[in-house]
Protein backbone atom coordinates (compact mmCIF):
# COMPACT_ATOMS: atom_id res chain seq x y z
CA UNK A 1 0.00 0.00 0.00
CA UNK A 2 1.55 3.03 -1.08
CA UNK A 3 0.52 6.86 0.13
CA UNK A 4 0.59 9.91 -2.76
CA UNK A 5 0.45 13.56 -1.46
CA UNK A 6 0.28 16.19 -4.06
CA UNK A 7 0.57 19.89 -3.08
CA UNK A 8 0.43 22.74 -4.87
CA UNK A 9 3.20 25.62 -3.82
CA UNK A 10 3.89 29.30 -4.72
CA UNK A 11 7.07 29.82 -6.17
CA UNK A 12 9.66 32.64 -4.50
CA UNK A 13 10.89 34.22 -7.66
CA UNK A 14 8.17 34.53 -10.13
CA UNK A 15 5.18 34.12 -8.02
CA UNK A 16 3.83 30.53 -10.77
CA UNK A 17 2.41 27.71 -8.80
CA UNK A 18 4.48 24.31 -8.65
CA UNK A 19 3.24 21.16 -7.79
CA UNK A 20 5.28 19.61 -5.08
CA UNK A 21 4.64 15.62 -5.06
CA UNK A 22 5.46 12.71 -2.36
CA UNK A 23 4.99 9.47 -3.00
CA UNK A 24 6.07 6.69 -0.40
CA UNK A 25 4.84 3.33 1.43
CA UNK A 26 3.41 3.53 4.47
CA UNK A 27 2.58 0.48 4.60
CA UNK A 28 4.34 -3.06 3.09
CA UNK A 29 2.17 -6.36 3.78
CA UNK A 30 2.19 -9.40 1.54
CA UNK A 31 -0.94 -11.32 1.37
CA UNK A 32 -0.42 -14.92 -0.52
CA UNK A 33 -3.21 -16.60 -1.53
CA UNK A 34 -1.81 -19.52 -3.85
CA UNK A 35 0.68 -22.01 -1.72
CA UNK A 36 4.08 -22.07 -3.77
CA UNK A 37 4.46 -24.99 -5.58
CA UNK A 38 6.93 -26.54 -8.22
CA UNK A 39 4.03 -26.73 -10.51
CA UNK A 40 1.93 -23.58 -11.88
CA UNK A 41 -1.39 -23.07 -10.89
CA UNK A 42 -4.12 -23.10 -13.85
CA UNK A 43 -6.77 -20.68 -12.69
CA UNK A 44 -9.60 -21.36 -15.43
CA UNK A 45 -12.06 -18.33 -16.34
CA UNK A 46 -13.94 -16.96 -13.40
CA UNK A 47 -14.34 -14.82 -10.12
CA UNK A 48 -12.06 -15.96 -7.71
CA UNK A 49 -12.39 -14.10 -3.88
CA UNK A 50 -9.72 -13.39 -1.63
CA UNK A 51 -10.22 -12.11 2.30
CA UNK A 52 -7.65 -10.21 3.46
CA UNK A 53 -7.61 -8.01 6.53
CA UNK A 54 -5.17 -5.53 8.41
CA UNK A 55 -4.88 -2.80 10.69
CA UNK A 56 -3.66 0.65 9.45
CA UNK A 57 -1.62 2.91 11.78
CA UNK A 58 -3.33 5.66 12.89
CA UNK A 59 -1.37 8.94 12.76
CA UNK A 60 -1.81 8.34 8.71
CA UNK A 61 -3.52 11.47 7.61
CA UNK A 62 -7.46 11.34 5.69
CA UNK A 63 -7.46 10.73 1.96
CA UNK A 64 -8.24 14.62 1.10
CA UNK A 65 -9.15 16.24 -2.12
CA UNK A 66 -8.62 19.62 -2.80
CA UNK A 67 -8.90 21.16 -6.48
CA UNK A 68 -5.62 22.31 -7.66
CA UNK A 69 -3.92 22.54 -4.25
CA UNK A 70 -3.98 19.44 -2.13
CA UNK A 71 -4.42 15.76 -2.89
CA UNK A 72 -3.68 12.51 -0.45
CA UNK A 73 -4.40 9.71 -1.90
CA UNK A 74 -4.15 5.63 -1.23
CA UNK A 75 -3.67 2.89 -3.11
CA UNK A 76 -3.48 -0.46 -2.70
CA UNK A 77 -1.18 -2.82 -5.10
CA UNK A 78 -1.56 -5.95 -6.17
CA UNK A 79 0.55 -9.00 -8.22
CA UNK A 80 0.08 -11.57 -9.70
CA UNK A 81 3.36 -13.31 -10.29
CA UNK A 82 3.78 -15.77 -13.65
CA UNK A 83 6.33 -18.06 -15.38
CA UNK A 84 9.55 -16.64 -15.79
CA UNK A 85 9.31 -15.49 -19.93
CA UNK A 86 5.75 -14.10 -18.79
CA UNK A 87 5.51 -10.50 -17.32
CA UNK A 88 4.15 -10.54 -13.56
CA UNK A 89 0.28 -9.05 -13.63
CA UNK A 90 0.13 -5.65 -11.68
CA UNK A 91 -3.11 -3.79 -10.97
CA UNK A 92 -3.67 -0.87 -8.82
CA UNK A 93 -6.97 0.52 -6.66
CA UNK A 94 -7.60 3.24 -5.14
CA UNK A 95 -9.82 3.21 -1.79
CA UNK A 96 -10.51 5.74 0.82
CA UNK A 97 -9.14 6.31 4.34
CA UNK A 98 -11.05 8.64 7.18
CA UNK A 99 -11.57 8.67 10.73
CA UNK A 100 -14.81 7.64 11.95
CA UNK A 101 -16.08 7.37 15.66
CA UNK A 102 -17.85 4.23 16.94
CA UNK A 103 -20.97 3.89 17.20
CA UNK A 104 -21.73 4.51 20.68
CA UNK A 105 -20.33 7.67 20.86
CA UNK A 106 -21.68 9.89 22.98
CA UNK A 107 -21.90 12.31 20.33
CA UNK A 108 -24.40 10.26 18.32
CA UNK A 109 -27.18 9.27 21.30
CA UNK A 110 -26.85 12.45 23.50
CA UNK A 111 -29.64 15.04 21.70
CA UNK A 112 -29.10 18.12 21.26
CA UNK A 113 -32.14 20.90 21.47
CA UNK A 114 -31.88 24.69 19.66
CA UNK A 115 -34.33 27.28 20.76
CA UNK A 116 -34.85 30.85 19.98
CA UNK A 117 -37.92 31.68 21.50
CA UNK A 118 -38.11 35.25 22.67
CA UNK A 119 -39.56 35.27 25.99
CA UNK A 120 -42.16 38.59 27.04
CA UNK A 121 -41.55 41.13 29.72
CA UNK A 122 -42.93 44.02 30.24
CA UNK A 123 -42.25 47.46 32.26
CA UNK A 124 -41.34 47.20 35.70
CA UNK A 125 -40.36 42.93 35.70
CA UNK A 126 -37.32 41.04 37.04
CA UNK A 127 -36.21 38.25 35.28
CA UNK A 128 -34.37 35.98 36.49
CA UNK A 129 -31.55 33.87 34.26
CA UNK A 130 -29.91 31.09 36.22
CA UNK A 131 -26.19 30.68 34.53
CA UNK A 132 -24.88 27.03 34.65
CA UNK A 133 -21.38 26.42 32.81
CA UNK A 134 -19.58 23.27 32.95
CA UNK A 135 -15.90 23.07 31.67
CA UNK A 136 -14.55 19.76 30.09
CA UNK A 137 -11.17 20.38 31.60
CA UNK A 138 -10.11 21.44 35.41
CA UNK A 139 -7.51 23.67 33.72
CA UNK A 140 -9.88 26.86 32.96
CA UNK A 141 -10.35 29.67 35.77
CA UNK A 142 -12.52 32.26 35.41
CA UNK A 143 -11.63 36.33 35.36
CA UNK A 144 -14.69 37.27 35.40
CA UNK A 145 -18.68 37.22 34.15
CA UNK A 146 -20.83 40.46 32.84
CA UNK A 147 -24.41 40.24 31.69
CA UNK A 148 -25.70 43.39 30.03
CA UNK A 149 -29.27 44.60 28.76
CA UNK A 150 -28.66 46.38 25.62
CA UNK A 151 -31.49 48.27 23.58
CA UNK A 152 -31.00 48.02 20.07
CA UNK A 153 -32.88 51.00 17.55
CA UNK A 154 -32.61 50.94 13.53
CA UNK A 155 -34.31 53.76 12.00
CA UNK A 156 -34.94 55.16 7.88
CA UNK A 157 -36.65 58.55 7.28
CA UNK A 158 -39.67 59.00 5.88
CA UNK A 159 -41.33 61.20 3.58
CA UNK A 160 -44.48 61.98 2.39
CA UNK A 161 -44.22 59.57 -0.63
CA UNK A 162 -42.59 56.47 1.42
CA UNK A 163 -39.43 55.35 2.90
CA UNK A 164 -36.88 57.60 1.52
CA UNK A 165 -33.00 55.72 0.33
CA UNK A 166 -31.13 56.77 3.47
CA UNK A 167 -28.65 54.90 5.05
CA UNK A 168 -30.31 53.13 8.14
CA UNK A 169 -28.95 54.82 11.58
CA UNK A 170 -28.56 52.60 14.53
CA UNK A 171 -28.38 53.79 17.93
CA UNK A 172 -27.67 51.29 20.69
CA UNK A 173 -28.26 52.20 24.80
CA UNK A 174 -27.48 50.06 27.71
CA UNK A 175 -30.02 49.71 30.51
CA UNK A 176 -28.70 47.33 32.94
CA UNK A 177 -25.00 46.05 32.78
CA UNK A 178 -23.46 43.72 36.18
CA UNK A 179 -20.34 42.23 36.23
CA UNK A 180 -19.43 39.45 38.63
CA UNK A 181 -15.20 38.67 39.11
CA UNK A 182 -15.73 36.23 42.00
CA UNK A 183 -17.63 33.90 39.55
CA UNK A 184 -16.37 30.31 39.32
CA UNK A 185 -13.78 31.04 41.83
CA UNK A 186 -15.70 29.41 45.09
CA UNK A 187 -16.52 26.47 42.66
CA UNK A 188 -13.25 26.04 41.51
CA UNK A 189 -12.00 25.56 44.83
CA UNK A 190 -14.76 23.58 46.29
CA UNK A 191 -14.63 21.32 43.63
CA UNK A 192 -11.00 20.88 43.44
CA UNK A 193 -10.70 19.45 47.32
CA UNK A 194 -13.19 16.93 46.57
CA UNK A 195 -12.00 16.08 42.93
CA UNK A 196 -16.03 16.13 42.29
CA UNK A 197 -17.10 17.45 38.15
CA UNK A 198 -16.75 21.22 38.44
CA UNK A 199 -19.90 23.08 37.77
CA UNK A 200 -20.78 27.11 37.72
CA UNK A 201 -23.69 28.59 38.82
CA UNK A 202 -25.25 31.39 39.28
CA UNK A 203 -28.71 33.16 39.53
CA UNK A 204 -29.04 36.76 38.26
CA UNK A 205 -32.11 39.00 38.20
CA UNK A 206 -32.14 41.69 35.95
CA UNK A 207 -34.56 44.55 36.85
CA UNK A 208 -36.82 46.33 33.87
CA UNK A 209 -37.57 49.88 34.28
CA UNK A 210 -41.28 51.13 34.54
CA UNK A 211 -40.31 54.50 32.56
CA UNK A 212 -41.59 53.95 28.90
CA UNK A 213 -38.92 56.74 28.09
CA UNK A 214 -36.24 54.45 30.09
CA UNK A 215 -37.64 51.54 28.12
CA UNK A 216 -39.24 51.39 24.79
CA UNK A 217 -41.45 48.46 23.59
CA UNK A 218 -40.16 46.20 20.29
CA UNK A 219 -41.43 47.76 17.74
CA UNK A 220 -40.68 46.57 13.84
CA UNK A 221 -42.13 48.77 10.60
CA UNK A 222 -41.36 50.70 7.26
CA UNK A 223 -39.82 53.11 9.68
CA UNK A 224 -38.11 51.83 12.77
CA UNK A 225 -37.29 48.11 14.21
CA UNK A 226 -36.56 48.20 18.25
CA UNK A 227 -35.10 45.19 19.65
CA UNK A 228 -33.55 44.18 22.92
CA UNK A 229 -31.11 41.14 24.11
CA UNK A 230 -29.36 39.81 27.17
CA UNK A 231 -25.61 39.77 26.59
CA UNK A 232 -23.10 37.15 28.75
CA UNK A 233 -19.75 37.65 28.49
CA UNK A 234 -17.53 34.64 30.28
CA UNK A 235 -13.25 35.86 30.33
CA UNK A 236 -11.45 32.38 30.91
CA UNK A 237 -7.99 31.78 31.43
CA UNK A 238 -6.30 28.55 30.10
CA UNK A 239 -3.79 26.41 31.36
CA UNK A 240 -0.62 28.21 29.47
CA UNK A 241 -2.20 31.98 30.07
CA UNK A 242 -4.08 32.92 27.21
CA UNK A 243 -7.29 34.51 27.79
CA UNK A 244 -10.14 34.04 25.59
CA UNK A 245 -14.28 34.58 25.79
CA UNK A 246 -16.95 32.94 25.40
CA UNK A 247 -20.26 34.92 24.20
CA UNK A 248 -23.90 34.48 24.18
CA UNK A 249 -26.95 36.61 23.76
CA UNK A 250 -30.11 36.33 24.49
CA UNK A 251 -33.00 38.13 22.96
CA UNK A 252 -36.55 38.89 24.83
CA UNK A 253 -39.87 40.69 23.73
CA UNK A 254 -40.52 44.00 25.95
CA UNK A 255 -44.84 44.17 25.32
CA UNK A 256 -47.16 46.77 27.23
CA UNK A 257 -49.82 44.76 29.29
CA UNK A 258 -53.28 46.24 29.09
CA UNK A 259 -54.62 46.94 32.65
CA UNK A 260 -57.97 48.52 31.87
CA UNK A 261 -59.18 45.49 30.31
CA UNK A 262 -61.84 42.95 31.60
CA UNK A 263 -61.13 40.31 34.32
CA UNK A 264 -59.71 36.79 32.96
CA UNK A 265 -61.96 34.40 32.47
CA UNK A 266 -61.12 32.06 35.47
CA UNK A 267 -62.44 35.31 37.37
CA UNK A 268 -65.12 34.39 36.72
CA UNK A 269 -66.69 32.82 39.46
CA UNK A 270 -66.14 35.13 42.20
CA UNK A 271 -69.22 37.39 40.99
CA UNK A 272 -72.14 34.36 41.44
CA UNK A 273 -75.18 34.92 38.73
CA UNK A 274 -78.28 36.27 39.98
CA UNK A 275 -80.81 33.39 41.60
CA UNK A 276 -84.33 34.68 42.87
CA UNK A 277 -84.68 31.61 44.97
CA UNK A 278 -81.26 32.04 46.72
CA UNK A 279 -82.21 35.67 46.75
CA UNK A 280 -85.23 34.88 48.94
CA UNK A 281 -83.91 32.39 51.11
CA UNK A 282 -81.27 35.30 51.98
CA UNK A 283 -84.15 37.27 53.15
CA UNK A 284 -86.48 34.86 54.73
CA UNK A 285 -83.14 34.09 56.86
CA UNK A 286 -82.45 37.70 57.50
CA UNK A 287 -86.18 38.26 58.91
CA UNK A 288 -86.35 34.91 61.36
CA UNK A 289 -82.71 36.91 62.73
CA UNK A 290 -84.21 40.38 63.10
CA UNK A 291 -82.13 41.71 60.53
CA UNK A 292 -84.62 42.54 57.66
CA UNK A 293 -84.83 45.59 56.67
CA UNK A 294 -88.00 47.62 56.42
CA UNK A 295 -89.30 51.16 54.79
CA UNK A 296 -91.99 52.57 56.97
CA UNK A 297 -92.86 55.22 54.27
CA UNK A 298 -93.92 52.11 51.75
CA UNK A 299 -96.79 50.05 52.52
CA UNK A 300 -96.46 46.23 52.61
CA UNK A 301 -98.78 44.55 50.01
CA UNK A 302 -100.76 41.69 50.61
CA UNK A 303 -100.19 38.29 49.05
CA UNK A 304 -102.66 36.12 46.43
CA UNK A 305 -103.66 33.53 48.77
CA UNK A 306 -104.34 36.08 51.55
CA UNK A 307 -107.07 38.00 49.25
CA UNK A 308 -108.53 34.73 48.22
CA UNK A 309 -109.32 33.60 51.61
CA UNK A 310 -110.89 36.78 53.06
CA UNK A 311 -113.01 38.08 49.94
CA UNK A 312 -116.32 37.41 49.36
CA UNK A 313 -117.91 37.50 46.19
CA UNK A 314 -120.65 40.14 46.27
CA UNK A 315 -123.25 39.95 43.43
CA UNK A 316 -125.09 44.04 42.66
CA UNK A 317 -128.36 44.59 42.27
CA UNK A 318 -128.26 45.20 39.08
CA UNK A 319 -126.31 41.82 37.75
CA UNK A 320 -128.55 39.63 35.81
CA UNK A 321 -130.14 36.53 37.84
CA UNK A 322 -129.29 33.22 36.98
CA UNK A 323 -130.69 30.56 34.82
CA UNK A 324 -132.34 29.01 37.51
CA UNK A 325 -133.69 32.10 38.96
CA UNK A 326 -135.99 32.70 36.23
CA UNK A 327 -139.55 31.64 36.32
CA UNK A 328 -141.49 29.96 33.66
CA UNK A 329 -143.32 32.16 31.56
CA UNK A 330 -146.38 31.59 28.65
CA UNK A 331 -146.37 33.43 25.62
CA UNK A 332 -150.06 34.47 24.33
CA UNK A 333 -150.62 35.57 20.87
Amino acid sequence: MTDEVYQNQSGLGNGHDRLFRDEKSVLNHTWTFLPKEAKLHVMNAGDYTYDFELALPGDLPESTYVPNFYTVQYHLKATIERSTFMPNLNLRKIFYVSRQLLPLTPEFLEPVAISNQCKIYTHGDQIPITIRITPLTNSLRVRHLSCTLKEYMICRAAGSAGILNTRPRAHGRVLFSTRDDKFGRVNNAASTQAENFIEWTKVQTIPLPTSVQDLQCDIQNEAIRIRHKIKFVLSLINADGHVSELRAALPITICAVNNSGLPAYEEAWRSLPYDPAAFLALLYQSNNNGNSIQNTNTPVLPSYNSIVENCSLVVAANDPPRYDDIPSCLVSR
